[in-house]
């Protein structure tokens, strides 16, 4: 072969060479464009695989949190205005009108969980913006006498201050400072939990409201039946009152507690009264003349029994709520001797006192926020008020002057959940026939929170 011709045939052979990689230079490029993008996207996923494992251990820390929070922070209180018409005196046939305001209470309760069965719940409650009274009993006088103390910086009681134990989801116990579970009042206390402008005065017109004493509570839990049996510290008839019955020996007035009569307190419930979905009954009994810090004047047990109905329910709109209450005391006449004569009490607050006595409230409400088209709940209530702390008395005819009802109406507005502003007027008709109707209207402004 000539050289030419193989000098021909190289390049041809180079010519088709260069044009084979020209056009396979592009495909390639596409490929490597390709697997660039794969390699990109590879980063990206991971990248956001990292992202969704650090959200989600951060999800699961929080979730550690609070299935390790094991403490709650719990606070309500409530302030009123109250415009009325009251009587300065018994003898007072001519009531006259006052404007009152008061910081009704303040209360603060912690509760601590140290294990799914064990713990600790504490509550402080600030009253009226706290007067600082005590009163003592000074047994160093010749014949005994009671003192009253002024403290500094305001009054703060214990109202609570149990130890519980929740031994399986049938039986629980408390220990302690614990509530006395008699009627509702001890159960709803709270300023969205009734109706009315103040705690149900019917109530404390026989009973300590919110009453808690120290000793056990043993709970059983069977399908919808809750029992409920106590043993505590009892009252005290030294300070039994002709117009608050046995309301006022609550001994928290009293630095120490007598315990020489302790009281059973026997309580059943259907349902649930706190979720307004419940009725009961209870039943309390104690004697009361061994806690009198003076003994040496009066003769007789003061054995003392209280009967309790009661119930809440809500169906829609509608709520109701209500309770009665009926009372013996034995001795009665005893009692009422015995503390004219006490030295330092004033013999005219125990002009008589009972030996029978009764009490009970129903309130009615109903949420007409969907009916007035608002965008926040505004329940509108009547409620009527009935006590008489002096039914009968032993050997005598009961003064009719503390037999009492009220009749109110007023609304409840809430503009946000945890605060509630409530207006309500109210009538009072007396037993007492020479006793003109009062009438009284009344604002108030509470809370309540749990964190």
């Amino acid at each position: 072969m000539k050289i030419s011709n193989i000098l021909v045939m190289f390049l041809v052979s180079t010519a088709a060479l260069a044009d084979e990689q020209q056009s396979i230079t592009p495909a390639a490029e596409d490929f490597l464009a390709q697997q660039q993008k794969i390699a990109d996207i590879e980063l990206q996923l991971k990248a956001l695989k990292s992202q969704s494992a650090a959200m989600l251990a951060m999800n699961t820390a929080d979730q550690t949190l609070s299935l390790d929070k094991n403490w709650q922070i719990k606070s309500y209180g409530s302030v009123r205005y109250k415009n009325e018409e009251v009587f300065r005196n018994t003898q007072d046939l001519d009531p006259s009108r006052r404007a009152s305001t008061d910081l009704e209470r303040v209360v603060l309760e912690l509760v601590y969980d140290f294990t799914p069965k064990w713990q600790v719940e504490l509550e402080l409650e600030y009253e009226h913006g706290g007067t600082g009274v005590t009163l003592e009993y000074d047994g160093f006088e010749e014949f005994g006498e009671f003192e009253n103390e002024i403290e500094a910086g305001g009054e703060v009681v214990v109202e609570k201050l149990q130890v519980r134990y929740q031994a399986n989801q049938y039986l629980a116990v408390k220990i302690g400072r614990i509530f006395v579970p008699v009627g509702l009042g001890t159960d709803l206390h709270q300023p969205h939990q009734y109706m009315t402008t103040e705690r149900h005065w019917s109530e404390a017109s026989m009973i300590p409201q919110t009453w808690n004493e120290t000793g056990v509570n043993v709970i059983t839990h069977w399908q919808d039946f809750t029992a409920q049996a106590l043993l505590t510290t009892g009252l005290n008839s030294e300070y039994f009152r002709t117009y608050q019955w046995a309301a006022t020996g609550h001994q928290k007035r009293f630095e120490q507690v007598n315990s020489d009569d302790l009281a059973l307190t026997f309580r059943l419930d259907y349902g649930d009264v706190k979720k307004d979905k419940g009725i009961g009954l209870s039943y309390y009994t104690s004697n009361t003349t061994d806690n009198r810090n003076n003994q040496n004047n009066i003769a007789g047990d003061g054995n003392l029994q209280i009967f309790g109905v009661h119930g809440a329910w809500s169906a829609g709109n509608w709520l109701a709520r209500g309770q009665y209450l009926f009372g013996q005391l034995e001795d009665s006449e005893a009692i009422t001797l015995a503390n004219k004569t006490t030295p330092g009490l004033k013999p005219g607050n125990f002009s008589q006192v009972g030996s029978e006595a009764e009490s009970a409230f129903v309130e009615l409400g109903y949420n007409a926020q969907g009916l007035l088209g608002l965008s926040s709940p505004l329940q509108i209530f009547t409620a009527v008020d009935y006590a008489n702390p002096i039914k009968k008395v032993a050997n005598s005819i009961a003064t009719p002057r503390f037999d009492k009802q009220e009749l109110s109406v007023g609304v409840n507005y809430y503009p946000i959940p945890e605060l509630v502003f409530k207006v309500q007027i109210s009538e009072q008709k007396y037993a007492q026939e020479n006793l003109d109707n009062t009438h009284s209207v009344a604002l108030s402004l509470g809370y309540f929170f749990t964190i």
